[in-house]
């Protein structure tokens, strides 16, 4: 490590192994297009590495889907604090379908996040896509 490197307080991450375990789940498994509905969707993360790590989750849905009934907020971040290794928490998001949405799939993105320092700082992340069906 460089002394520039240690002032400004960049870390290395061991690039073997997962860092996160992540599992998604969505509870029915779609919602109908053009009419309002809604699904569970339930996302545990698991820290598989040796050591504490500051972590978020954020989710993100297409523009015809929302975290509201309105449907215009197409982006949530969770902040979960401190995971210890191999410690489990699990985050549960209500993504809705509105008027809009076309029948068809679409993508959802689920993104684990570790930070240092605090969380403006991105140390590593995993990310797993979804797709969800309106009919």
């Amino acid at each position: 490590m460089s002394l520039l490197s240690g002032l400004f307080g960049k870390h290395k991450m061991p690039t073997t192994g997962a860092v996160f375990l992540l599992n998604c789940e969505m509870h029915p498994y779609r919602v109908e297009a053009h009419k309002q509905s809604n699904i569970d969707l339930e996302i545990t993360v698991t820290n598989s590495f040796a050591r504490e790590l500051l972590t978020s989750v954020t989710i993100r849905v297409p523009k015809t889907l929302g975290f509201d009934q309105t449907a215009l907020s197409n982006e949530r971040e969770v902040r979960l604090g401190n995971l210890m290794p191999g410690e489990t928490r699990r985050v549960t998001a209500i993504v809705w379908s509105t008027q809009r949405t076309p029948a068809g799939d679409h993508t959802i993105e689920v993104f684990a996040t570790s930070h240092y320092r605090d969380y403006s700082y991105v140390l590593n992340q995993a990310k797993k896509t979804l797709t969800l069906r309106a009919v």
